[in-house]
């Protein structure tokens, strides 16, 4: 006979009726034959202990009343959560439903309760640890009614942010707040301390949070009471500590990608025929060689230049065979590179064409192509690989001799730093590009419209933006420019990504008081 989610209630509740059945019998029969025994032997006072043991009886009738109508909730509320959950699954089929996690720890009750308990159970936050060394430790971040004091200060550069400026912040520390008030509402130690004092918002003075990436998010919570009113102590500081454990891995999706779908790489280009060249190198060695499904367009503004650029093509073409590259050029205006990649899509015909905008300083790795396929999704996903920025290598290589350009690209504290405020390197595709409007073509010079499309991009729900640090893409330190006539913002963009690009601060900071010993020597 197959077992239905109602038969399985059914025989549930005739199973919990049998039982409450057997525990009433336990009860009152012994209770009985003893009045009885007691009511022959012994006169005024058995019937005294009768009547007692008559009491008795009733209060146990109460209770086993009141777990039978418990009990008759819980199974209420299963049969509603099986109805829901089965009406959910006919409506859409697809749809992910929590496993039955069994073991044989856990043979019988609610797994998932065991396993969230096995969560906690495992937490740091309720064991002392003993940490390998101080790099080890998981640090907690504070945080107040207001704000959160962060040691990673993101792509902001702040150290405080307002919790309301992103809505997972708010929502998840207000509830922790307002469990950490349920706790102490209901908890021994203030009906110890004034059993009328109701804790709200107003008593949180601030939390620390650490998240266990295995576990869950720990909190320790700290209450004040802001009113004397109904308080002996006003003085006293309540703890609370909570935990929201991790739910266990549900799979969500699955799906394939074509490993061989062609990546057609925009290239904006003015002069600069020597950092071409390099870039034609990893072009050859890294897109052709290891993979091969690749389209090269590159824009190229004015006449300087052009026919070495036209050289370097011809000669990678001869040694490769690789055919499939196009120069489209702009003679008569002000570089932009906006502009030159909004006119590098329209060299594409397929509206469904992969594209990765590139600069001309990027080196890459054989990987990047399958990450670029892998991430951007045509009409669900944009790709926005941050890089990392290879700091200037005078600075780097002071006293030593300066290693060939490949052999700087290795991801140290001192070689260089993660691009975040950079979204220049971008894969999506031409039919998404399209939708969102594509580039601000106001904008002249370098920078800013990048951030401006990766704004829309954000701004959206068409489309899902990927962002993450990857390890197959380098940014080549190089002079920069950055000219006073352009827009404010982008001028000053320009200046903040020159000043961090240079070095590491400890770099920077030991070159400033070496010269300033230097200068002081020569005063």
């Amino acid at each position: 006979m197959k077992m239905t989610p109602k038969r399985i209630l059914r025989w549930l509740g005739f199973g919990i009726a049998l039982f409450v059945v057997v525990m009433i019998i336990n009860q009152i029969l012994p209770d009985m034959a003893l009045s009885l025994l007691l009511r022959k032997s012994q006169g005024q006072e058995s019937h005294l202990n009768i009547l007692h043991n008559s009491k008795n009886n009733e209060q146990v009738m109460d209770s086993l009343q009141h777990q039978i109508k418990d009990l008759h909730q819980i199974l209420q509320r299963k049969s509603d959560q099986l109805e829901k959950m089965q009406k959910e699954k006919m409506e859409n089929p697809g749809a992910v439903s929590l496993p039955d996690y069994k073991s044989d720890i856990f043979l019988d009750g609610d797994s998932i309760a065991h396993y969230v308990q096995n969560q906690i159970n495992n937490a740091a936050i309720l064991k002392k640890n003993q940490w390998k060394n101080e790099y080890d430790i998981n640090h907690f971040t504070m945080f107040d009614r207001h704000y959160i004091y962060k040691l990673d200060p993101g792509l902001k550069m702040r150290p405080v942010d307002l919790i309301n400026s992103r809505k997972d912040w708010t929502t998840e520390f207000n509830e922790a707040v307002l469990e950490g008030i349920k706790k102490l509402n209901n908890s021994p130690e203030r009906q110890r301390v004034s059993p009328t004092y109701r804790f709200t918002t107003h008593d949180f003075v601030h939390g620390l949070y650490r998240i266990e990436t295995n576990v869950g998010t720990q909190y320790i919570l700290v209450y004040r009471p802001v009113s004397n009113k109904n308080m002996l102590n006003s003085k006293q500081l309540f703890q609370v500590t909570i935990f929201r454990p991790f739910a266990p891995v549900q799979s969500l999706s699955a799906h394939s990608t074509v490993s061989d779908e062609k990546v057609h790489f925009i290239v904006p280009l003015q002069g600069r025929q020597d950092t071409f060249r390099i870039f034609l190198e990893y072009f050859k060695d890294f897109a052709l060689a290891s993979d091969g499904n690749v389209c090269l367009i590159l824009v190229f503004y004015g006449q300087e230049g052009l026919p070495e650029i036209k050289h370097s093509l011809e000669v990678l073409q001869n040694q490769t065979g690789f055919k499939d590259y196009k120069i489209e050029q702009v003679s008569n205006e002000e570089f932009s590179r906006g502009r030159a990649l909004q006119k590098g899509t329209t060299a594409i015909k397929n509206e469904s064409a992969l594209m990765f905008f590139c600069d001309v300083d990027i080196g890459f790795t054989a990987d990047f192509l399958n990450q670029c396929r892998s991430h951007a999704s045509e009409g669900k996903s944009v790709f926005y690989p941050i890089v990392f920025s290879l700091f200037n290598p005078s600075l780097v290589y002071q006293n030593e001799a300066i290693p060939a350009l490949r052999d700087r690209q290795v991801h140290k504290r001192d070689n260089g730093l993660w691009r975040d405020f950079g979204f220049g390197m971008s894969c999506q595709y031409l039919s998404d590009f399209k939708t969102i409007g594509g580039f601000d073509l106001s904008i002249k010079g370098w920078g800013y419209e990048d951030t401006l499309l990766y704004r829309k991009y954000t701004q959206t729900n068409k489309v899902m933006v990927i962002r993450t640090p990857v390890n197959s893409l380098f940014h080549h330190w190089h002079p920069k420019h950055c000219d006073k006539s352009w827009a404010k913002e982008q001028y000053e963009s320009c200046l903040r990504s020159k000043a961090r690009t240079e070095g590491s601060q400890t770099t920077l900071g030991l070159l400033y008081f070496q010269l300033k010993e230097k200068l002081a020597g020569l005063s």
